[in-house]
């Protein structure tokens, strides 16, 4: 008799998710796609937001490759953050660009930790999202794909194209925590890096004031701004002035706003018409 009613249960399941393909299929075709991506380097499934041009799905298009922009996240953010932010797609019809929004945790700081093994956030987004995005939609690869971010979501942007300039063609930070040691008791950092007087070498080399260095020759396109009202205005010139030392080209700006929503709103379209040019034509 148990047996029955578990067969029984088993059937309703197969027959209730068979019936809602139906209602599963429109949002797929849709613009904006919420997915969960395996992560073998966390053992769990991670959130993701892809935006698609309105053009994605026409039958005129099916062989056109797309280029891509990853949009990360703050501290304290999520997936959904840029979405509540700006009408990305939008803007994903009117540049004709795929973006991502990848879940980079609360209080990453998109590394893999040295302190906590279960946050291994670099290798997620480096290997298992570009692959997850680069093998489920038409996209151009690493010729057509650049990254931006907010906050510590700039810190991340600039990180990753500074240790992977192979991975991107051009990258940029909005009011970008660029310089990690002036903050050794904020937003958890040490909590990913271990205490900035033990490991001051460690916070170096994750601080991009520092790893710019790095993207010397490297032809990259780089935009870095910050608002004059924000806390971070002094991190972001001492990147700008360390990258000229370096012979870094960095298009640096500075713009009325603090450190919000209401600033990177008015900041994203711009971002997204910089790192356009370094794409190849679609």
């Amino acid at each position: 008799m148990q047996s029955r009613t578990a067969l029984a249960g088993v059937l309703l399941l197969v027959f209730g998710l068979l019936s809602s393909c139906e209602r599963i299929k429109p949002l797929l075709s849709g613009q904006v796609h919420i997915e969960y991506v395996s992560s073998a380097s966390m053992h769990t499934f991670i959130p993701l937001a892809t935006i698609l041009p309105e053009s994605y799905h026409q039958k005129e298009n099916q062989n056109r490759r797309y280029p891509v922009i990853y949009l990360l996240h703050g501290y304290s953010g999520d997936y959904m953050q840029w979405i509540k932010i700006a009408d990305l797609p939008a803007l994903a019809s009117k540049y004709e660009t795929i973006l991502v929004c990848p879940d980079g945790g609360y209080d990453s700081w998109y590394v893999d930790s040295p302190v906590d093994s279960t946050v291994r956030y670099e290798t997620h987004i480096l290997r298992e999202v570009i692959t997850y995005i680069d093998t489920t939609y038409r996209t151009m690869g690493h010729r057509g794909r650049a990254i931006t971010g907010l906050s510590m979501g700039g810190h991340g942007a600039l990180r990753f194209i500074s240790l992977y300039p192979d991975s991107f063609a051009a990258a940029g930070s909005m009011s970008g925590i660029l310089d990690l040691r002036p903050f050794p008791q904020s937003w958890n950092i040490q909590g990913r890096l271990g205490p900035y007087e033990q490991f001051k070498e460690r916070w170096a080399k994750n601080s991009n004031v520092i790893l710019v260095r790095r993207l010397k020759g490297r032809n990259k396109g780089i935009l870095v701004d910050c608002g004059t009202e924000d806390f971070a205005l002094a991190v972001n010139r001492a990147y700008r002035d360390s990258a000229q030392v370096h012979g870094v080209p960095v298009e640096y700006g500075e713009f009325p706003g603090g450190h919000n929503r209401e600033y990177w709103r008015s900041r994203i379209e711009a971002h997204i018409q910089f790192l356009q040019k370094f794409f190849p034509q679609s």
